[in-house]
């Protein structure tokens, strides 16, 4: 790797880390009905937190994951989410090779597009991690973004050929109704079990994915999503003798996620039998 590059990813991952310190603004004031302004402070004295406990990563580190106040702890939430939020920018640069060296307005916007994806998507995994809930707010948000960078990949003819050794070629506007057809097996699946197996949170969740990777690969990552969650989900199910429910134990929009980031890191496509 050139230094340039390496200063880019860098510069990218500091960028992302800082992002990810406002997404912990958002996570707890979501929760908490507060609105996003207005000053942050500790959660323990209350005190107004100055700038210096406020740098991405390195406040965490130096404070040693305690107030600098009253020398309580601080969740490690803030740490991972600042640190996965900047690992999550640099795949970001990498799946659409951006740099921040002679970069162009297409790959520029769609980084961003696909960066903003990816922050609301850690957004929705630790929100549902901490409340088991995925608010509407957040599906609609992924949703939209989804839809609007992959109509800019579309526009750009940046969408790659959508083929499938079980079915041939597929037309190009399967990817357009794939938003639907991910999410209707979901709601089915919330209706007929009365919401005890699944959450209708993760019907909306599969709309935006289903628009975020497209057909084969959006099917590919909830497929995927399954597979990661059967070892915790049949540990929850031996441990636990009376009736268990993926929905009431353990919340599935986190595996979703995971499915969707190894799909779009990788560019795994069942469909297709390549990798």
């Amino acid at each position: 790797m050139e230094l340039f590059d390496a200063v880019s990813l860098a510069i990218i991952f500091i960028f992302g880390a800082i992002i990810g310190s406002f997404l912990n603004v958002v996570i707890y004031r979501l929760g908490s009905g507060s609105n996003l302004g207005g000053r942050s402070k500790c959660l323990s004295c209350g005190k107004v937190l100055r700038a210096h406990m406020l740098i991405p990563i390195w406040s965490y580190l130096f404070l040693r994951g305690r107030c600098e106040y009253c020398q309580s702890k601080i969740s490690i939430q803030y740490f991972l989410v600042e640190c996965v939020t900047g690992l999550l920018f640099v795949l970001a640069a990498f799946v659409n090779n951006f740099s921040l060296v002679f970069p162009t307005m297409t790959s520029a916007g769609i980084f961003l597009l696909d960066a903003s994806i990816l922050s609301t998507l850690v957004v929705v995994t630790v929100y549902d991690l901490k409340h088991k809930i995925i608010p509407d707010k957040l599906s609609l948000i992924f949703a939209v973004l989804a839809g609007i960078a992959l109509l800019t990949r579309w526009y750009f003819d940046l969408l790659p050929e959508t083929f499938t050794s079980l079915a041939g070629n597929l037309p190009r506007w399967i990817d357009v109704a794939a938003a639907p057809l991910l999410a209707i097996p979901f709601a089915a699946l919330w209706f007929l079990s009365g919401g005890r197996a699944m959450g209708l949170g993760d019907a909306k969740l599969a709309f935006g994915i289903g628009w975020f990777l497209g057909f084969t690969k959006g099917v590919t990552a909830i497929i995927f999503s399954f597979w990661i969650a059967f070892i915790p989900s049949l540990v929850l199910l031996l441990l636990r003798k009376k009736s268990y429910t993926m929905k009431s134990e353990i919340p599935f929009a986190p595996f979703l996620v995971l499915g969707t980031l190894a799909v779009y890191a990788l560019g795994i496509n069942l469909f297709n039998w390549t990798f």
